[in-house]
């Protein structure tokens, strides 16, 4: 049994016509009366009764098309994702939040298209939570987020580099000279936070709900630039990860009383399979770790 044999016996149940199969087809008339006999010859049953010039599905019939129906529907599926896979070529999408972006993306990426140049590099950026949900529905090849429990157990994980959370402020704010800082000690301070699909943020109103504190929150922003600009006006604060925070030499780090250090790891999905230029970025991902 071939796959043309079975689209021949498909079309000619759809139209109950070996005459409109062949026209849909472009192929003779007697090449699928061919078809169809080399079928039945071959499950030695009868596909379809001949009553006045229409072709009708005898039981046998009607098992098979089920069958056929299925496969053929398969081989479709599978020919579409390989289509698909060779139109992806060349091409890596990744979800990454912008605060890990500005100081760990460049330096993997940099480096990758140097190894890698014909790879075009697409960076989607939106907030820790966020980018699981676009892994989830495979909207993006991989995605860079924070750490924890429930990570591991929905996703394939690659660790890349471990950070900080320290509290933000310019050097004219009047905690600029504290050597470490509590929640509690921020009560009163008017703050910056991302917006709430950040991971960051879940984990900042845990720690002032820990000790009873209702956080004096100003504004939710996804942008850098923003709560640098902010910050410089030196009456308000913003939590941000140590190796970005130093990357300003107009800001002031001061670490939290209890530090809370995060894991920024790759994911990627359990189920389903990635493109090979997305396991060849893990690939690197893995080396580039190794040589830090």
């Amino acid at each position: 049994m071939k796959i043309s044999q079975m689209r021949y016996f498909q079309t000619v149940c759809r139209y109950s016509s070996i005459t409109k199969a062949a026209e849909e087809l472009y192929v003779s008339q007697p090449a699928i009366s061919f078809c169809i006999k080399e079928l039945e010859e071959e499950f030695g049953v009868k596909l379809f009764h001949r009553r006045n010039n229409r072709l009708q599905l005898t039981v046998e019939g009607n098992i098979f098309l089920d069958k056929v129906n299925y496969i053929l529907k398969s081989i479709d599926t599978l020919v579409g994702q390989m289509k698909d896979l060779g139109n992806n070529r060349n091409h890596v999408k990744i979800a990454i939040p912008a605060m890990i972006s500005t100081f760990l993306f460049p330096a993997i990426f940099n480096d990758y298209a140097e190894k890698f140049p014909n790879v075009e590099m697409e960076m989607l950026e939106t907030g820790s939570m966020q980018v699981r949900k676009l892994v989830d529905a495979n909207s993006v090849d991989l995605g860079i987020t924070i750490n924890d429990s429930t990570i591991n157990e929905a996703y394939n994980t690659l660790h890349l580099v471990s950070t900080e959370l320290v509290f933000c402020v310019s050097k004219n704010h009047p905690l600029a000279d504290r050597t470490s800082i509590s929640f509690k000690e921020l009560a009163d301070t008017p703050l910056i936070l991302f917006k709430p699909d950040s991971y960051q943020n879940i984990i900042i109103k845990r720690g002032f709900s820990e000790v009873g504190v209702e956080p004096q929150i100003r504004l939710y922003t996804s942008q850098l630039y923003t709560i640098k600009k902010f910050l410089g006006y030196g009456n308000v604060g913003a939590f941000m990860y140590r190796q970005l925070a130093e990357m300003d030499s107009g800001l002031v780090c001061i670490p939290l009383e209890h530090p809370i250090v995060q894991d920024i790891v790759l994911i990627w999905t359990k189920s389903g399979s990635l493109y090979s230029d997305a396991e060849n970025f893990i690939r690197y991902c893995k080396q580039f770790q190794l040589s830090k």
